[in-house]
């Protein structure tokens, strides 16, 4: 799960706790075990934490709460689940260390608006014990790396499968955009204060969100389109279907990119490319090398070694030498000595940082100077650059990957319908007195 993700998880904890202040300051009944789940326990005030995050959730959205017994058989249910998760994550070894904790927190902070100590503060001030968040927060993490990593190994994506799909996507030609979309609107007969007031509010809304604000709420609270409530979302809209105004700005958009502000005459817009499907060429840069390596020992000092790349060097520029002959006899790779050094056609960024960027600094058939990275002591030769078109590779990974997510969500409920049957749980009933 990403960060993200275990962020949103979470900011339930911390978003009804107003809802839930009252309950820990009155509270005056002794806690009692309400189900028992293999080697664990449910506490009744686990189970009102939750009924009471789940309420307080379903109002803010404008729903109308189900009835007192429907939702806390359902809510208790989720907590069963949850402690046979836990439990199997917890047996697994997996942990998170405290200062990766503590990371994650002050990140829910910075959500909120708040630094950690007054995020801690606001949490005791509202009556909830900080190390209860984050003993949560600890639990959803463990538990959500452990579903990720166990269900992922269940699923089973065939050569079929992947072919199958690749061939719709090829189907799909046209280029698809999903875009966030915000409005400050503009009277038709506004005048030009009005107009000019309206632009610097667009400038300062597209401003937080490059500095970190998130799109979807800047849209939510500011946007005077439609599209507000859902964050801004405009859907999937191809280019023929977007509206003519936005179609070249969003032409040259990144995913992940905000738009300049663009002006209609329904006032001033802002965009950002949230993703892009039906482009589907990918051509990558790559190179092709051949190296020497000479690694310092209890024999070979450095001074040795780099001594020697350089009569290697001058030996082989004069044509006294072979570059590859002389890679066979004296390269400390065992990987490519053999082959006379050669390393084949390479995508960059599989090398080592300095070995890359010396590469990428030669012409080609030119010899490099002695360089160390943390191998030992090079001497690299390009010996070739070529574009390489790799859409048809590209086309199975992102086939797969689709195919992964769509069989994911079904497989955790396989998962947990199978924990559930083989578990032992026992609910406490309380007696009539």
């Amino acid at each position: 799960m990403t960060l993200k993700h275990l962020i949103s998880a979470c900011l339930l904890v911390t978003s009804f706790s107003v809802l839930m202040a009252p309950a820990a300051k009155g509270a005056e009944t002794i806690d009692k075990v309400i189900a028992q789940v293999d080697q664990d326990v449910i506490l009744q005030s686990e189970l009102n934490r939750k009924i009471l995050q789940a309420k307080g959730q379903i109002l803010s959205r404008g729903g109308q709460l189900p009835p007192e017994n429907v939702l806390e058989k359902e809510l208790l249910e989720q907590l069963i689940i949850q402690s046979l998760q836990y439990q199997m994550a917890a047996r697994s070894g997996m942990q998170v260390q405290p200062a990766e904790l503590q990371q994650i927190a002050a990140s829910v902070a910075k959500q909120e608006g708040m630094t950690l100590d007054e995020f801690r503060l606001n949490m005791e001030q509202q009556g909830i014990a900080y190390e209860l968040f984050l003993d949560d927060l600890r639990k959803e993490i463990l538990t959500s790396r452990f579903r990720e990593a166990f269900v992922s190994r269940r699923i089973k994506i065939s050569e079929k499968e992947i072919n199958s799909l690749v061939k719709a996507m090829d189907a799909k030609s046209n280029i698809e955009y999903q875009l966030g979309h915000i409005l400050v609107a503009v009277d038709e007969d506004a005048s030009d204060s009005e107009v000019a007031s309206a632009k610097e509010e667009a400038l300062g809304l597209k401003q937080q969100i490059e500095q970190g604000a998130e799109f979807e709420e800047i849209a939510k609270k500011h946007s005077d389109a439609s599209d507000a409530s859902k964050g801004g979302d405009f859907g999937w809209s191809t280019e023929e279907n977007l509206p003519e105004l936005f179609r070249s700005p969003v032409y040259y958009m990144d995913q992940g990119d905000i738009s300049r502000l663009i002006r209609s005459p329904a006032g001033f817009h802002i965009l950002k490319l949230r993703d892009k499907r039906g482009d589907m060429e990918h051509v990558v840069q790559q190179t092709k090398a051949r190296h020497i390596l000479i690694r310092p020992d209890a024999i070979t000092t450095t001074k040795d070694a780099k001594d020697l790349l350089h009569h290697i060097r001058k030996e082989v520029i004069a044509g006294k030498s072979d570059f590859g002959d002389m890679a066979k006899k004296y390269s400390d790779d065992p990987g490519s000595a053999n082959l006379g050094g050669e390393l084949g056609w390479n995508n960059a960024g599989v090398y080592d940082p300095v070995f890359e960027e010396t590469l990428s600094n030669l012409e080609v058939n030119e010899i490099s100077q002695p360089f160390q990275t943390s191998f030992g002591w090079h001497i690299v030769q390009l010996t070739g650059k070529r574009q390489d078109d790799q859409t048809d590779d590209m086309k199975r990974q992102q086939a797969a990957k689709i195919l992964r997510q769509r069989k994911f969500s079904e497989e955790v409920e396989n998962w947990i319908r199978e924990i559930r049957d083989e578990a032992y749980v026992k609910k406490v009933v309380e007696e009539d007195a």
